[in-house]
């Protein structure tokens, strides 16, 4: 990313330019292994951390471990693990389930942070996910 400022002894930073850092953008994973609707997935660069929010509802029943494309994918992660806070929607019994993003590979995955033993988000855990479920997460992590 290249710097938009002019640093220099003395030099002031206009609101404008202020302003035009981090503003937030539209971003559509190109893969995630559910299939749903993404209301909401906007994603805020500054530098090289990145912030992304994201509200995504299930149009029919999934298999296996969720698995996301984060945005800025031609980088790296420069930070594995853990990076953001969220909760997934059960519809069907009316209940919200406490879920951390983290960084797996080149993918973002969710994980059940309610339980003692933290384990990931599958089809059947932390509940038995079915169209209409949801979740939704703020994620910030450092990408090179």
């Amino acid at each position: 990313m290249a710097n938009p400022f002019p640093f220099s002894a003395g030099a002031v930073l206009t609101a404008a330019q202020l302003n035009a850092q981090g503003e937030w953008e539209d971003y559509t994973p190109a893969s995630t292994s559910w299939s749903g609707t993404y209301e909401v997935s906007r994603t805020a660069r500054i530098a090289d951390i990145v912030f992304w929010r994201v509200r995504f509802t299930l149009d029919a029943t999934p298999s296996g471990t969720l698995t996301i494309t984060p945005p800025f994918t031609g980088a790296s992660f420069v930070r594995g693990g853990s990076a953001g806070g969220g909760y997934a929607y059960d519809t069907s019994g009316d209940d919200s389930y406490a879920v951390s993003p983290y960084i797996s590979g080149s993918n973002v995955q969710l994980i059940e942070t309610q339980a003692q033993n933290q384990t990931a988000v599958t089809a059947t855990s932390p509940f038995t996910w079915a169209s209409g479920d949801s979740f939704r997460f703020l994620m910030i992590y450092e990408q090179a």
